[in-house]
């Protein structure tokens, strides 16, 4: 039987997960790209990596998926930006119903060391609490504070300009 082998119920430990991981996924590249259709490609393609990481994601599947979501969300808003950069139409806005606060979102989150970035997509993104993004990250909890701290006043300077 399909469900007597080792591999079948880590199978099903994932199919288990699909609903709340698509959840996150989606939520975290909703939160940046604001466009449903590319959150829900974006959220597939990162339960399709996390599948193919399973057994190495327990227990902090949420924390990576998040993070996966939001990295693939960054590839998704480059390549519009490149798109809008070679499409020179003289009508309309080149990057279409993209909302230009999510850009700036964006390329602030682009220019943060990446341990600020992901403490950020963690907490605020991904909605983690402080100890949980210590635990996934693997960092103590007053290292959070200090990267979530530099990295808020940084995005605060960078959006105000």
């Amino acid at each position: 039987m399909s469900g007597d082998t080792p591999e079948a119920d880590e199978d099903e430990k994932f199919d288990h997960a699909f609903d709340r991981l698509f959840h996150v996924a989606y939520r975290s590249a909703y939160r940046l790209l604001g466009s449903r259709e590319d959150s829900e490609d974006v959220a597939i393609e990162a339960l399709a990596r996390a599948a193919l990481r399973w057994q190495k994601l327990l227990p902090q599947a949420d924390p990576w998926v998040a993070t996966v979501s939001v990295n693939l969300s960054i590839d998704v808003w480059r390549r519009r930006r490149r798109a809008a950069t070679h499409d020179r139409r003289p009508t309309g806005s080149p990057l279409g119903e993209f909302d230009e606060r999510r850009i700036d979102l964006v390329r602030a989150l682009e220019r943060l060391p990446r341990r600020q970035r992901d403490v950020v997509v963690l907490r605020y993104i991904a909605d983690l609490t402080e100890l949980q993004t210590a635990v996934a990250l693997g960092v103590s909890l007053g290292t959070v504070k200090q990267h979530a701290s530099r990295a808020l006043a940084r995005l605060r300077r960078d959006l105000e300009e």
